[in-house]
């Protein structure tokens, strides 16, 4: 806690006749000033002898420290933020809502949103953890470093908005209590906000009450216990970060697996194009294309993505034709459906047979 210019320069003029440092002190408690105060005001001069109260150095803010900084934080709350996400989406998976069918949930978890909270949390944590490493140990050789407004503004806003968190989330819980509505799944997540809005709240509030209380007696036991909860915070959130990633792509499978989606998706999507060409040609002309090369709105290319084989198109009568394509894999969800887009299909060569829909312009 930094002490006002009046205070300073009191103690300055006291340490300047000569009245030794407990007396200031006692004297200052007397007075109604916080030992939080005195402390820093006393630390602010070195106790060495000399005719004349010595300064000790003051902490300077360069741009390097303030990117240091900046970029620390950022890292903080993505890691935090994307952390959180996947634990969300793990919960998701392993208790499906009763209102979508354990496929879907399955599939929904494969999403975009997956991928990128794994890919932020695989870039944002390691720069975070080698960003903290740096700045710890800079502090631990110039302490005055940890007067640093950067630092301070920073931490104190990482205080609020975890303390902020931590009231909206117990808040929805009595909530959801008051209501009965409580599920394991809200529960899980009530308990995952706590669990990193609490961790974080702890740790940099300990780290400035560190920074308040050392002065020259206390340096080094403050030193060791700031060293000591770094290093558990640091392993902690390294093994909680770990085992949500790794869990995640044991889900979400391997690039490969992933590559193998996508082009199933695409072959989805050219049926679909293809499906709706032919719709048009029917509505236009009265009767379906002898072959989709007839086709002048035909989509290109009109082969799968992988082989480049064709899509096989026959027409069976004046009112139903047929389409074909060889998907890697079968859908999340296989169950029929009476859809013609395709989206549900089996491993293997897929025909679907499709009546033709009059499209209105």
């Amino acid at each position: 806690m930094a002490a006002n210019d009046e205070l300073i320069g009191f103690v300055r003029e006291a340490l300047s006749r000569g009245v030794a440092r407990d007396e200031v002190a006692s004297a200052l408690a007397r007075s109604g000033w916080s030992p939080a105060r005195v402390r820093a005001a006393l630390a602010g001069f070195s106790d060495v002898a000399f005719p004349v109260p010595v300064p000790r150095p003051r902490p300077s803010l360069d741009a390097r420290d303030a990117f240091l900084y900046l970029v620390l934080f950022t890292t903080l709350y993505l890691s935090a933020w994307h952390f959180g996400s996947l634990v969300f989406q793990l919960i998701d998976w392993a208790f499906p809502d009763p209102a979508m069918a354990a496929t879907d949930a399955a599939a929904a978890f494969r999403s975009s949103l997956a991928r990128f909270s794994v890919a932020s949390l695989v870039t944002a944590a390691p720069v975070f953890f080698f960003l903290s490493s740096i700045t710890g140990r800079e502090v631990r050789q110039d302490p005055t470093k940890r007067g640093s407004k950067v630092r301070r503004w920073l931490t104190y806003l990482t205080l609020f908005v975890g303390a902020t968190v931590l009231i909206g989330d117990f808040t929805a819980l009595v909530y959801h209590v008051l209501g009965g509505e409580l599920t394991v799944r809200f529960v899980l997540k009530v308990a995952t906000i706590a669990a990193i809005a609490g961790g974080a709240f702890g740790y940099y509030l300990l780290d400035l009450r560190a920074d308040e209380r050392e002065d020259g007696r206390d340096a080094g036991a403050d030193r060791q216990g700031r060293l000591t909860r770094g290093r558990l915070f640091a392993v902690v959130a390294a093994v909680a970060a770990t085992g949500a990633v790794a869990a995640s792509l044991a889900i979400i499978g391997s690039p490969a697996e992933a590559r193998v989606e996508l082009l199933d998706l695409r072959r989805v999507q050219d049926l679909t194009r293809t499906s709706t060409s032919i719709d048009l040609y029917w509505t236009r002309e009265g009767h379906l294309p002898a072959s989709l090369a007839d086709l002048p709105s035909a989509p290109r290319p009109l082969t799968d993505p992988d082989t480049g084989a064709p899509y096989a198109y026959r027409v069976i009568d004046a009112g139903t034709y047929e389409l074909c394509a060889t998907f890697a894999r079968a859908s999340a969800d296989t169950s029929p459906r009476p859809t013609r887009r395709f989206w549900t299909h089996e491993a293997g060569r897929q025909c679907f047979t499709i009546e033709p829909q009059r499209i209105e312009r």
